[in-house]
């Protein structure tokens, strides 16, 4: 099974902006931790092309009531000498443990996109993480909860925005031999007063062991937004791969 997930996510590897998408669990890793994400495709003769892409996580987990995490990436792309990438993301995320299957959540974002004409978009939020499944066949969480949302354009055909956004999602874990890991997220995040107005995603994200500390990362994700700035398309696929290095 292994493999034929890996051979399938490795055909359709490619690159992007970098997020870690599989849930952090309070206890896993104690104390102070993180890892540095990078990837570099350039092109020369027929095609002439440049990709980069760069992302850096830091964590600290207490072991017994809260983990704060930050991650920050990057990427960046030209073919033919017309960039067609640009985007970055933040995201700092404090887990506080309730009860033995239940974690409060609470998180800042911050992110930027040329080709969606996102001049940024800036997000405060919170809720709630139960604990579904914790068993061999791997683990599932829930969350619900809030955030509000404040968006400019850099187009003068959208008016900037603020809105306030359920959040929930749901996402799976599984952690095979060696350290290789499986994780599958699902977000459905719509306007509270509009509920037309959606977003979701979904993400799916295999990382595999090369040596120690060094890993490699296959993602696909599928997003849509129903109400994208003006001239941008509603869907976006994207596939990467890159290597990590955990410390």
């Amino acid at each position: 099974v292994m493999k034929l997930i890996f051979m399938t996510l490795i055909s359709f590897a490619y690159l992007h902006a970098i997020i870690t998408i599989a849930p952090e669990e309070l206890g896993a890793k104690p104390g102070f931790s993180g890892s540095l994400e990078g990837s570099l495709e350039t092109k020369r003769g027929n095609t002439e092309s440049d990709a980069y892409s760069m992302g850096v996580k830091f964590q600290y987990d207490d072991n017994a009531s809260y983990l704060i995490w930050s991650a920050l990436s990057g990427s960046y792309a030209k073919v033919a000498g017309e960039k067609n990438t640009d985007k970055t993301y933040a995201h700092v995320r404090l887990i506080h443990s309730l009860y033995k299957s239940a974690d409060w959540e609470s998180f800042v974002q911050s992110e930027t996109n040329a080709f969606t004409k996102v001049k940024y978009r800036r997000l405060l939020g919170a809720g709630l993480r139960v604990h579904l499944l914790d068993k061999e066949m791997g683990k599932i969480y829930a969350g619900l909860g809030a955030y509000y949302e404040d968006i400019s354009y850099t187009t003068t055909l959208d008016p900037n925005e603020r809105n306030a956004r359920v959040n929930f999602y749901v996402a799976y874990v599984k952690q095979f031999q060696n350290n290789n890991k499986l994780a599958y997220t699902a977000y459905y995040q719509p306007k509270i007063n509009a509920f037309d107005d959606y977003i979701t995603s979904h993400s799916i994200e295999l990382e595999v062991t090369i040596y120690q500390k060094l890993y490699l990362k296959f993602n696909l994700s599928y997003n849509r937004d129903s109400m994208p700035a003006v001239d941008v398309n509603r869907i976006d696929f994207a596939q990467k791969t890159s290597f990590v290095y955990k410390f």
